[in-house]
């Protein structure tokens, strides 16, 4: 079974799965040797991915070796295209990165960073509470 291939870039995508989308810009189209470059990046780091020609479209593959060396946080999706020396910016978008749940080696906590902020602050009022 083949998996659909989306026409949008995705809002979320799992650390190690594989990851596809067909991106068509008319102004821009692959048959005139345009080029589109994406960039997720982030204060941790960033990851480039360059799309393949698939018709006057765009095609965006990333394997699931490659996505399972993203971290899981939040990013910032920046998308351009290139022609020779030239390059436009075409559009940027929040995009989250999920960890890879499947190649965890140990338990997951899916607690968010402000339920972990919570319980570690009633962890400490407990401990002054029994040292009084």
């Amino acid at each position: 079974m083949t998996a659909e291939i989306s026409t949008t870039e995705p809002d979320q995508i799992r650390a190690g799965d594989s990851i596809t989308w067909l991106k068509t810009l008319n102004d821009y189209p692959a048959t005139d040797s345009w080029v589109l470059h994406y960039r997720l990046i982030n204060s941790a780091g960033k990851f480039d991915v360059t799309a393949t020609a698939s018709g006057s479209d765009h095609l965006v593959s990333i394997s699931a070796a490659t996505s399972a060396t993203y971290t899981a946080g939040k990013y910032t999706l920046v998308s351009w295209v290139t022609l020779g020396s030239e390059r436009y910016s075409i559009e940027s978008e929040q995009i989250e990165v999920l960890p890879d749940l499947v190649a965890q080696a140990a338990g997951y906590d899916t607690r968010s960073t402000a339920q972990k902020t919570l319980d570690l602050l009633d962890a400490a009022m407990q401990s002054q509470g029994s040292n009084a």
